[in-house]
């Protein structure tokens, strides 16, 4: 299960790259179909390289894909309510450390899953104006079955950003909302970061957890 959740979020991970010189979006989907052959495009041009030069690699997930996450919503979310207890310090520690987290923990999944599922899109129903949707795909492998992946994104600015990610109607946020919250109750926020800087802290299967702030 851990396997199979690395990989959903890793394929979903390498959808999520969207490309900077668009206009504001009107259709969020196109962001991400874009952005699939881009990724895709630069794994397949660099994969050796990349294979080979492990913290460049990390330095490409963390400037192309990264910036694409709204990753400081994402951090509120997964804290939850002891990020409003949190000094302004912690709270730059934590997202910058759970950034890190990310990267540590699905890059090395993202490049050895790149080329070998297809994507099938569904169509995006939201209301004109709208500033949040939900891109639903499934992951199309051979000889396995399809795997539902779901996009929440905002938009925020002129660019659509991802804020969650469900992989068969599994949470990325409420999955690390269950974790922290659990290891919280164990320790203080300052040992649950240094944990996470100095690589310490795994990453789990999904877990329930509540809605995102507000």
């Amino acid at each position: 299960m851990i396997k199979q959740w690395l990989t959903g979020v890793a394929a979903a991970l390498g959808l999520a790259v969207a490309a900077q010189a668009l206009a504001a979006p009107s259709a969020p989907d196109e962001t991400l179909k874009a952005a699939v052959a881009e990724i895709q495009d630069l794994l397949a041009k660099n994969h050796a390289k990349y294979k080979a030069d492990k913290p460049g690699y990390f330095k490409m997930v963390d400037e192309k894909i990264v910036p694409h996450f709204d990753v400081p919503y994402i951090a509120r979310s997964v804290l939850a309510r002891n990020w409003k207890t949190a000094t302004p310090e912690q709270q730059a520690r934590f997202q910058d450390a759970f950034k890190n987290m990310l990267i540590r923990s699905y890059a090395d999944a993202m490049i050895e899953n790149y080329d070998s599922v297809k994507v099938e899109w569904k169509p995006v129903r939201m209301a004109e104006g709208a500033t949040d949707a939900t891109v639903n795909t499934n992951l199309l492998r051979n000889g396995k079955p399809p795997v539902g992946i779901g996009f929440s994104m905002r938009l925020v600015g002129a660019d659509w950003k991802i804020t969650d990610i469900t992989i068969e109607n599994l949470s990325l946020v409420q999955n690390f909302r269950g974790q922290f919250a659990s290891e919280l109750k164990k320790s203080d926020l300052n040992s649950l970061i240094t944990r996470m800087e100095g690589g310490q802290f795994t990453t789990d299967t999904p877990k329930s957890g509540g809605s995102a702030p507000q």
